[in-house]
C-alpha cells in the first residue's frame, strides 16, 4: 500500500486481524496490534480491532492473553459496548474461566454497561458445566435484580444440564413454565427433554411429548428421530424402531447415516442379519454412504453368526470405500471373536491391525486377555501383559477384574486373590464390580469366611456395594439357613439407600422356596407386587412346584392373594 502512496487505515488493519485470526494465527495479530499501538501514528486500534484479537485468542485457549488485551482495551480508554463484553465473557465461560468471566462481567457493572440476555447465559453455562449449581442460582436472581428475562437459549441450559443429571421432572417444570412465559420452544428444546426421558427410559413421557409437538406443528428432526430410534433399540423393540422409521419417511423426512446406523446395529446385536443387510441396501439405494459406525456392528454381527465370507466380503467393501478400520472396529470384531471361542483369528486380527498402523489401546487388549482367559491359555495372558506395558499402556481396572474373573472361572481362586491384593496394592482403584467377582467366586467355592471380609472391605476402598454385592452374600444367607442375617443384611441395604431391583427380588424369592421358606418367599413377593416388579417365570414354576408338594392349602395363607392360583 505505501508503494501506491496508500496508507492503511484502521479498517485495513481490521480486515488483517479478521483474516489471522480466522486461520487461528491469533498470536500474530495480538504482534501486529502491539505493533499498531506503538507505531501506528493516527491509525490506532479501535474496539473493533480489539474485539476480534481477543475473540480469536479465546477459541484458541489463550485466557489469559484475552484479558490483558481487554485490559489494555479499558486503560486506553476505549470503552467496549455490551456485546464486546458479552463475547469476551462468552468465550471465558466455554473455557471455563470463571473467575476472568467474572472480572470482566464487575468491569461492564463499573462502567454502566448493563449486561444483557446473552452476557448472562453464558455465565449460566459455564457455571452449569462446572456443576457450581449455586453459582447459577446467584446469576439467576441478578438476571431477575436487573430485569433481564431468561430467552429460549437459556432455558435450554438449564433444562440440558437438569436431563444430563437424571433430573426430567424438575426440566419439565422449567418447560412448562418457559410456555407459560410467552416463549415458543424449539426443536432443540424438545430433543433436550426428549433425551432426558429416554436416559430414564420414561416411554411413556417420550410419547407424550412427541404428541404435544404434534400438536405444536413441530415435527422431530433426524437428531430426535434418533434419541426415538436408539432408546427403543436399547429395549430390542425392533417393531416400535421400525415404525418410527416408517413415520419420518410418512413426514418426509428421509433417514440419515446416523439413524440407518442405529438401527443397523439393533439389527444385527440379535442376529437379524438379513433385516441389517436390507437396510444397509436400502441406504446405499437412497445415495447414502456407509460409515465405519454401520460397517462396525455389520461386520460384527455376522462374526457373531459365523459367516465368514459376509465379514471378509464386508471388510473388503469398506477399505474400497476409503474407510480405514480404527482402533474401536477392530476391538469390536475381536470382542465377538473372542465370544465365540475363535481367540486365534482375533490374534490374527489384532496382529493385523498393528501391521496397518492402527495402535490398540487397553480396551483392546482387555478383549483379547479375555479371550485366552476363556480358553485357559495363560502363557499368551502374561505376554500380552508385557506386550501391554512395553508400549506404554498400564493395566486397567477392568484389565484387573478380568483377571480375577478368568483365574476364578478356571477354578483358580487363590491366584485371584493374589492379583486382587496386587490391585489393591498398586496404584489401580479397584471398581464394585471387581468385588462382585471375587466375592461370587469365594461363595461358589463356600469359602464364606473370607468373601464377608471382601464383603467389608468395599467400604474401606471408598466404594459402595450395589445390588449385585447384596444379592450374593443375601442368597448365601439364605443357602445356609441364616435367615435373620439375611434379612437384616437387606434391611441394611435399603436403608444405604442401595434399592432392591426386580432381578434381586426374584432370585431371593426363588433362594426362599428352595429351602421350604414359604412365609418369608410371601413376604418379599408381596415387595414384588408393591414396586410393580416383573414377577419371572421361573420364579413362578418354582413356585407351582413348591405347592404341588402337597401344602398348596397350608401355603395360602402365607402369599399375598395373586398368588394363591398357582396353588
Amino acid at each position: 500500500m505505501p508503494m501506491f502512496n496508500c496508507v492503511p487505515d484502521v479498517i485495513s488493519y481490521n480486515i488483517l486481524f479478521k483474516g489471522l485470526c480466522n486461520e487461528k494465527r491469533s498470536q500474530e495479530a495480538l504482534e501486529l496490534i502491539q505493533v499498531t499501538v506503538e507505531h501506528g501514528g493516527g491509525c490506532q486500534p479501535d474496539v473493533v480491532s480489539y474485539s476480534t484479537v481477543i475473540d480469536g485468542l479465546l477459541k484458541e485457549g489463550e485466557v489469559n492473553k484475552a484479558y490483558s488485551l481487554f485490559c489494555q482495551m479499558l486503560q486506553r480508554g476505549i470503552s467496549p459496548d455490551v456485546v464486546t463484553c458479552s463475547s469476551i465473557i462468552s468465550g471465558m465461560c466455554k473455557l471455563q474461566a470463571m473467575d476472568k468471566a467474572e472480572e470482566v462481567l464487575q468491569q461492564m457493572l463499573d462502567r454502566g454497561i448493563l449486561p444483557n440476555v446473552a452476557t448472562y447465559t453464558s455465565l449460566i453455562h459455564g457455571y452449569y458445566s462446572l456443576g457450581q449449581c449455586k453459582e447459577v442460582d446467584r446469576i439467576f436472581k441478578e438476571m431477575s435484580r436487573n430485569g433481564v428475562q431468561p430467552d429460549i437459549v437459556t432455558y435450554n441450559i438449564q433444562m440440558d444440564y437438569l436431563c444430563k443429571n437424571g433430573r426430567c421432572a424438575e426440566a419439565r417444570k422449567f418447560f412448562d413454565s418457559m410456555i407459560s412465559l410467552g416463549q415458543k420452544p424449539t426443536v432443540t428444546t424438545y430433543n433436550i427433554l426428549l433425551h432426558g426421558y429416554a436416559m430414564e427410559r420414561s416411554f411413556h413421557d417420550m410419547n407424550c411429548l412427541i404428541e404435544l409437538m404434534d400438536d405444536n406443528g413441530i415435527s422431530p428432526d433426524h437428531y430426535g428421530y434418533n434419541i426415538l430410534i436408539s432408546a427403543y433399540a436399547k429395549e430390542e423393540t425392533v417393531g416400535e424402531v421400525l415404525h418410527i422409521f416408517t413415520k419420518m419417511r410418512q413426514q418426509g423426512l428421509n433417514p440419515n447415516v446416523v439413524n440407518y446406523g442405529a438401527v443397523i446395529n439393533l439389527l444385527s446385536s440379535i442376529g437379524r442379519m438379513d433385516d441389517a443387510m436390507s437396510q444397509f441396501n436400502q441406504m446405499i439405494t437412497e445415495g447414502l454412504a456407509p460409515d465405519i459406525i454401520v460397517f462396525t456392528p455389520l461386520i460384527s454381527g455376522f462374526c457373531s453368526c459365523g459367516k465368514w465370507e459376509k465379514v471378509h466380503e464386508l471388510f473388503s467393501e469398506m477399505l474400497d470405500r476409503g474407510i480405514c478400520p480404527n482402533t474401536v472396529f477392530f476391538t469390536t470384531i475381536m470382542d465377538r471373536l473372542c465370544k465365540n471361542g475363535r481367540v486365534m483369528e482375533a490374534q490374527d486380527l489384532f496382529d493385523l491391525m498393528v501391521h496397518m498402523g492402527v495402535k490398540p489401546d487397553v480396551w483392546t487388549y482387555n478383549t483379547l486377555i479375555g479371550g485366552y482367559l476363556f480358553i485357559g491359555k495363560m502363557d499368551e495372558v502374561w505376554k500380552l501383559l508385557d506386550n501391554m506395558v512395553s508400549i506404554g499402556l498400564k493395566p486397567d481396572v477392568i484389565t484387573y477384574s478380568i483377571l480375577i474373573d478368568g483365574y476364578s472361572k478356571n477354578g483358580r481362586i487363590d491366584d485371584a486373590l493374589v492379583v486382587s491384593r496386587e490391585m489393591l496394592a498398586g496404584k489401580v482403584k479397584p471398581c464394585v464390580i471387581t468385588f462382585n467377582i471375587m466375592i461370587g467366586a469365594l461363595l461358589k467355592c463356600g469359602r464364606k469366611a473370607e468373601s464377608k471380609d471382601l464383603f467389608d472391605g468395599i467400604w474401606a476402598n471408598g466404594l459402595v456395594p450395589d445390588v449385585i454385592t447384596y444379592s450374593l452374600m443375601i442368597q448365601k444367607f439364605i443357602e445356609e439357613g441364616s435367615l435373620e442375617e439375611s434379612d437384616d443384611l437387606f434391611l441394611s441395604m435399603e436403608k444405604n439407600g442401595c434399592v432392591a431391583d426386580s432381578h434381586m427380588l426374584n432370585a431371593i424369592v426363588r433362594s426362599l422356596l428352595r429351602k421350604g421358606e414359604v412365609p418369608r418367599a410371601g413376604t418379599y413377593l408381596s415387595k414384588i407386587d408393591e414396586r410393580r416388579f416383573t414377577f419371572e417365570a421361573s420364579t413362578a414354576s418354582l413356585l407351582a412346584a413348591v405347592a404341588s408338594g402337597g401344602k398348596g392349602q397350608e401355603y395360602k395363607e402365607s402369599l399375598p392373594e395373586k398368588y394363591h392360583y398357582f396353588l
